[in-house]
């Protein structure tokens, strides 16, 4: 930009307010003209053009956010006298290195009458003020009178700051009130009798800047947006009932490939080594996986009870616990559906094991003989030895008449075997199910210390024992949901006919490498009336 739009004379990079040239502002030679040569990328233009109250400017890493807001809050200001705007975050650091030091990286040195280093605010020739605060404690914010507020990683800033500054965006130097022909305020009444005055035009303004995240700018901002946009290759869906839509607030949701400016390999280099929930929300900005959920579809499987026929065949779990929860989890498979269904749970403390054999075998007494698909599944880790006389807990619950499997060990296939039932839309869960249901909507992976809250690609391993027990179920069936009905399947998913058929055609049984597993599971098999060959279905 060479030429002055208004005389046609020479221009050049204005200086900007930290004493250096400003990133987009130019500035006349010879008649005092400031141009702004900020051109917004398109996700950034429809926020730029957004006409809610309030704005919810979600983004994965490098989609421009602070820019967004930085650009407002300059638009914001020159367009108002007296302007009164508020930016802060939960702590002062999270402002301070982002968009307090770019905003004065950026605007005029000629256009900020005063700077107040202590009180932190900035005063410009118009009267506008930009004010820095942190927001950690909501009282703090009752005293403002403001035109516009900017909330900087809102996810970690409490959702009563929020609720506070909505009811301090009240200053009237962002409106024009309607006028009547005498130049008289119009008013009207409201509901309680109160004047409310009309106006013309009103650019109060609200902004709420973070990544994807769970708790209130889910809540109370995604969840109550009457229009969401989405930009880029964003992967969430999403369905506000009418009822629950505010007309103030508007949604803005961007990916990290939104940003034509970032360098080739910047996605490829930022999702290097790191876990598929991480991926999902920094990077495709999804709410879904936020907060590091380990199942965050959950919420999709709990469905209303219904009455299982009789000829599902079913399946059962146990994890063991005395102190803890033991859990029992029965499931049924609709062929015709293609599904798994998690039809009853229960769950007992400081039992027995005569105790607890009962209670599984009361609540399997429904189950027809050869209606089990495969039997019972039990902690791999029952193994071990857990009484003075060194007997398994496989061997003291088989005393007493129930005989268990171990179930498959590696808790990451798990968790990928469970996460494609549940993505696939294959699993179902009964809502009586409270424990299960809890458990698996609010499972998240285990948090690094000292990692910018970063979380491992492991479980928390706790509150997850009904987890658990489903994750073993899972592992029993196909890893492709679209083969649950064609036959059976081992934890691997594999098919047990062609395994068994390949096994007769090399060693007897007694020479194979793992006889002690292999005879556990032959007597489980009789127990449960189950073909040896192969669980036909």
């Amino acid at each position: 930009m060479l030429c002055c739009p208004r005389c046609g004379s020479y221009m050049e990079k204005a200086i900007a307010f930290n004493g250096g040239e400003s990133e987009f502002w130019w500035e006349c030679v010879s008649c005092n003209t400031f141009v702004n040569s900020y051109t917004p990328q398109s996700h950034q233009a429809a926020v730029h053009k957004d006409g809610h109250r309030y704005i919810g400017n979600f983004g994965g890493y490098g989609t421009g956010k602070t820019l967004t807001s930085r650009e407002e809050v300059i638009k914001h200001c020159l367009l108002t006298d007296n302007a009164n705007v508020l930016i802060g975050a939960n702590v002062a650091s999270q402002y301070e290195q982002t968009i307090k030091r770019e905003l004065e990286a950026d605007i005029p040195k000629a256009f900020v009458r005063d700077y107040n280093t202590q009180k932190s605010y900035m005063d410009l020739i118009n009267g506008a003020r930009i004010m820095y605060r942190p927001f950690d404690d909501p009282d703090k914010l009752r005293s403002y009178n403001l035109t516009m507020f900017v909330i900087v990683e809102a996810s970690e800033v409490k959702a009563e700051s929020f609720t506070q500054l909505r009811t301090r965006l009240r200053n009237r130097n962002a409106t024009v009130p309607k006028l009547d022909k005498h130049g008289n305020p119009v008013y009207v009444k409201d509901e309680r009798g109160h004047d409310v005055p009309v106006l013309l035009a009103d650019w109060r303004r609200g902004i709420i800047e973070s990544n994807p995240g769970a708790g209130w700018i889910r809540e109370n901002i995604l969840h109550c947006a009457s229009d969401i946009q989405k930009h880029g290759e964003v992967i969430d869906n999403y369905s506000i009932p009418d009822s629950q839509k505010d007309p103030s607030i508007g949604v803005h949701v961007a990916s990290t490939d939104v940003n034509k400016y970032l360098p080739p390999t910047f996605i490829a280099e930022l999702v290097k080594n790191r876990p598929m929930w991480w991926i999902k929300r920094f990077i495709y900005s999804s709410f879904s996986y936020a907060e590091g959920l380990v199942y965050p579809s959950a919420a999709n499987c709990v469905v209303t009870p219904y009455e299982i026929p009789n000829h599902w065949l079913r399946m059962a779990a146990f994890d063991y616990g005395l102190s803890d929860d033991a859990v029992f989890l029965w499931l049924a498979i609709d062929q015709e559906r293609e599904k798994v269904v998690v039809y009853k749970e229960v769950r007992a403390k400081d039992r027995d094991i005569e105790a607890l054999a009962k209670l599984f075998k009361a609540n399997s007494a429904d189950i027809p003989v050869g209606g089990w698909l495969c039997p019972p599944l039990i902690d791999p880790k029952s193994g071990t030895k857990r009484d003075y006389n060194k007997r398994t807990l496989i061997d003291l619950m088989s005393e007493q008449g129930v005989f268990f499997k171990p179930g498959h060990v590696n808790r990451d296939a798990r968790v990928l075997r469970l996460n494609t039932y549940i993505e696939n839309g294959k699993l179902e869960i009964f809502n009586t199910c409270e424990g299960l249901v809890k458990e698996i909507k609010n499972l998240k992976f285990k948090e690094i210390v000292g990692a910018d809250g970063m979380r491992s690609n492991k479980p928390d391993d706790k509150d997850d024992h009904g987890v658990c027990a489903l994750e073993w179920a899972t592992m029993e069936l196909p890893a492709t949901p679209a083969n649950l009905i064609r036959g059976a399947f081992d934890k691997f998913g594999r098919d047990t006919a062609q395994l068994v058929a390949d096994q007769r055609k090399h060693l007897p049984f007694a020479l194979q490498d793992e006889p002690q597993v292999g005879r556990q599971y032959n007597l489980a098999d009789a127990a449960y009336g189950i073909a040896p060959i192969a669980y036909d279905f």
